[in-house]
């Protein structure tokens, strides 16, 4: 189905705290490291508030027992085959900075708890997403039997969103449905026009609309790169037609593009908190600098925490 997608090889890093989510998160990490040959990072994060007083290297012994006994029970992978890390800290702060200095695609379950009260703070995956520069997936079960469903922007060709569609696709062995949403609001659109340099305003107004152009862009993208796709280009609301068109297509995944502005952040976790299956998060910036080598050493810094590997 595609043609002349690079597959790009991640180290897998997955966050647990032992609840059912990240149970399936562990799953999903698991298949995805032995496919792709990788290596598998397992991080269990522990509140400065709930870590243990007394024996702190007994203390350390039980929690790493309790990941290698989860991961054993959910995988068949014994000791030597992955990685334990157990730190001390905030998860997602945690999980964002290892994932990071591994150069890792970060997975996580949707809904894995703080700890600490979770009425009252966000989901450790929304978090986390705000963080990272590296692809993060977000597991939820269960998922569709349909197709892989990736949401674009303009412009198509440099889409950070496409390339991982087409390749979780490709090694998913689904069909693609790509998706581009026209937000046809005046000041919406100007706005956008003057955050992504024009990527509508280039055509005078009335010559044609903008969801008629983008869909012939679109498919002219997707015929250059010789992929057999289905293509939809919606008019709205991109957080409410996202999960929408994800449950009515039963998808088995949704890819979707983050940049780190506010306003995106904001579209992503909408979208994150509704779609009905698992999604990758990637960032939509990468081709703007964001993932260079310096900007990495700086996010790799490592934060205030206590950490023990083995």
């Amino acid at each position: 189905m595609t043609n002349g997608v690079e597959t790009i090889k991640h180290t897998v890093v997955v966050g647990t705290d032992l609840s059912a989510a990240a149970d399936e998160a562990i799953v999903r990490a698991e298949a995805r490291a032995r496919v792709q040959s990788a290596d598998l990072i397992v991080v269990r994060v522990v509140s400065p508030l709930l870590w243990g007083v007394g024996d702190q290297a007994r203390h350390l012994a039980e929690l790493e027992q309790q990941v290698s006994r989860r991961v054993g029970s959910l995988t068949g992978r014994i000791a030597g085959e992955y990685r334990i890390i157990v730190e001390r800290g905030l998860a997602h702060a945690v999980l964002a900075r290892i994932a990071v200095a591994e150069n890792a695609l970060l997975v996580v379950g949707a809904h894995m708890q703080h700890g600490l009260g979770h009425a009252l703070l966000r989901d450790v995956s929304e978090r986390v997403i705000e963080r990272t520069r590296g692809p993060v997936l977000v597991t939820r079960p269960p998922d569709g039997v349909g197709p892989v469903l990736a949401a674009v922007d303009c412009p198509f060709d440099q889409s950070s969103a496409l390339d991982a569609g087409l390749e979780e696709a490709r090694m998913a062995g689904r069909d693609l449905v790509v998706l581009h949403c026209v937000d046809t609001g005046f000041l919406k659109t100007l706005a956008e026009d003057l955050v992504n340099g024009g990527a509508y305003a280039k055509r005078l107004l009335g010559a044609q609309s903008a969801a008629r152009s983008a869909q012939r862009e679109l498919r002219a993208e997707l015929r250059r790169r010789r992929v057999d796709a289905s293509v939809l280009v919606q008019e709205g609301a991109v957080e409410s037609i996202v999960p929408d068109l994800a449950a009515r297509i039963r998808a088995s995944l949704v890819v979707i593009g983050s940049g780190h502005r506010q306003q995106s952040l904001h579209v992503t976790t909408g979208i994150l908190r509704h779609v009905p299956c698992s999604a990758l998060i990637v960032d939509s910036n990468s081709a703007s600098g964001l993932d260079r080598p310096e900007i990495r050493a700086r996010e790799s810094r490592p934060a205030a925490s206590a950490r023990f590997e083995h």
